[in-house]
C-alpha cells in the first residue's frame, strides 16, 4: 500500500462532521480522540512536530477503526487506509511482540483451537489478562469464547429446490471458521436455497485484523496467498463484515495489482448476494417466526461495504417476525477484532451502551453480520441474564425455515 499518507491527510477540511459519529469522542468529548484529531497527530508527526510513537500511538490505539467516520465525512477522506499506513508505520519502528501473538492467535484456526481447548483447563472464564496487560495496562474484559455446536438441520432436498445454477465460494475465515460452523452450515443452506452450491478449496486467512492493526506486510502475503487458493472467477461470498471489508480493498492494499483488484471484484457480502439472487421469493413459503428482532450494523459492513439496507430486507422478508429499529444501530460496539482485549475499558463502555440500546428495542433477538460483534453482545446477553438471543443475520434467516429451536446457545 505505497500511497501517500501525507497526501491523504490533506483531504480532511476540520469540518467536524465526522465528530459524533466517532465513538471514542461521544465517550471521551476528547478531540484528540477523534477522527480529524487523529488525522492533525499524524499530519505533525510527519512533519516531525510529534513523536509517532508517544504521541501519535496512543490516539491511534484506541481508535476502533470502524470507519464511521467516513460515512459522515463530506470530503471523501479515506480515513480506514490513513489509520492502517499509520499504524503499520508505528509497528514497524518498534514493534509490538504481544499484538503479533495475539493476531497470530487469532487468525490461525489450529492455534486458535489449542487455546480454546487450553482455556476451559483454566479456572474462570475471561481471556487471559497477561496479552491484554502487556499491550494496554489493563486486565481484559473479553470472556474466554467458547465455540458453537454445529447443529442437526434437517436434510434438504434437491427435489424441493430450485435447479442449480452455478458454484460459489466460500470465506471459511478463522475466527468464524472455529467460533462459528453452524454459521458456515446456514450459509451454504441458504445459497442452496437460492440455487447455488460452495466449491470447497483449501484456504487460509484473509489478512484483515493484519491489515487493521498495522501489519500490512502480512496482510498482504496472506490476500495473495488467498487469491491463488480461488483461481477462477466464481463468485467469493463472505459472511464476516471484516473480512469481507478487506476483501474488496485488495485493490488498495496489494497497489492495484490486476488480480487483487479482480477478486475484489467478485466478492460478496453474503447478504447482498442472496438478495440480488431471489431469498426473499424463498422466504415466502417459509415458516416464519413469531418473534421481535433488531439488527446491528457491523462496522465494516455498513461503513466499510456501505451494506445497510440488504441484510434488513431479508429479515424484514421472514414471515410473522417483527423488526424493530436500534438506536445507534451503526454505532460500533466495542469488539473490532482484538480492541476488547486491548483496549478494554473503553471496549466495555460501547458494549454497555450497545446493549442498553438493544434492550430499550423490547426485541428477543439481535442480528448481525460480523463474529466479532456476535461474540462481544453475546457476552452482554449471558452477563445480563440471556433475556435476549444473539444470532448471526444468516442464522435467523435458517430459523425462518427450519425454526428457532435450532439455533439455542449449546457450548460445546
Amino acid at each position: 500500500m505505497n500511497h501517500d499518507l501525507e497526501e491523504l491527510t490533506t483531504h480532511c477540511i476540520r469540518c467536524g462532521f465526522c465528530l459524533e459519529s466517532c465513538p471514542t469522542f461521544v465517550q471521551t468529548g476528547n478531540e484528540m480522540e477523534s477522527p480529524r484529531g487523529r488525522i492533525y497527530l499524524v499530519r505533525s508527526a510527519i512533519g516531525g512536530k510529534l513523536n509517532w510513537q508517544e504521541d501519535v500511538k496512543p490516539h491511534l490505539d484506541l481508535c476502533l477503526g470502524c470507519r464511521a467516520c467516513e460515512t459522515a465525512c463530506p470530503s471523501a477522506v479515506q480515513y480506514g487506509m490513513i489509520l492502517e499506513i499509520a499504524r503499520d508505520k508505528i509497528e514497524k519502528e518498534k514493534p509490538q511482540r504481544a499484538k503479533d501473538a495475539l493476531l497470530a492467535g487469532t487468525t490461525n484456526p489450529t492455534i486458535l483451537k489449542t487455546q480454546l481447548a487450553l482455556g476451559r483447563l483454566l479456572p474462570g472464564k475471561r481471556v487471559p489478562g497477561l496479552i491484554s496487560h502487556l499491550l494496554s495496562g489493563h486486565a481484559a474484559e473479553a470472556d474466554r469464547p467458547t465455540p458453537q455446536q454445529e447443529a442437526h438441520f434437517p436434510f434438504l432436498d434437491d427435489k424441493d429446490l430450485p435447479a442449480i445454477k452455478g458454484e460459489v465460494y466460500l470465506l471459511e475465515g478463522c475466527a468464524m471458521k472455529v467460533l462459528y460452523p453452524r454459521v458456515h452450515q446456514v450459509t451454504r443452506r441458504l445459497l442452496r436455497r437460492v440455487g447455488f452450491v460452495v466449491k470447497d478449496v483449501s484456504q487460509g486467512c484473509c489478512g484483515a485484523l493484519h491489515a487493521h492493526y498495522g501489519n500490512l506486510t502480512e496482510a498482504r502475503k496472506l490476500g495473495e496467498r488467498l487469491i491463488k487458493s480461488m483461481p477462477d472467477n466464481l463468485p467469493v461470498i463472505v459472511n464476516s463484515a471484516g473480512c469481507g471489508s478487506t476483501i474488496k480493498e485488495y485493490g488498495h492494499l496489494m497497489d492495484g495489482q490486476s488480480s487483487a483488484e479482480a477478486f475484489a471484484k467478485r466478492t460478496f457480502d453474503v447478504s447482498e448476494f442472496l438478495l440480488a439472487n431471489g431469498l426473499i421469493e424463498a422466504l415466502q413459503s417459509a415458516k416464519g417466526l413469531n418473534q421481535t428482532a433488531t439488527y446491528h450494523d457491523a462496522c465494516h459492513l455498513a461503513h466499510g461495504q456501505k451494506i445497510v439496507s440488504q441484510p434488513r430486507e431479508l429479515i424484514s422478508a421472514i414471515p410473522n417476525l417483527k423488526l424493530v429499529p436500534l438506536n445507534e444501530a451503526d454505532m460500533c460496539c466495542g469488539s473490532a477484532g482484538i480492541y476488547n482485549v486491548t483496549q478494554p475499558e473503553m471496549a466495555r463502555k460501547l458494549l454497555e451502551r450497545k446493549y442498553d440500546n438493544i434492550a430499550q428495542t423490547g426485541a428477543s433477538i439481535v442480528a448481525t453480520g460480523n463474529p466479532g460483534c456476535h461474540s462481544w453482545i453475546a457476552q452482554a446477553a449471558r452477563e445480563h441474564g440471556k433475556k435476549i438471543q444473539v444470532l448471526h443475520t444468516l442464522e435467523l434467516l435458517e430459523a425462518a425455515f427450519v425454526g428457532l429451536e435450532l439455533f439455542e446457545e449449546k457450548p460445546i
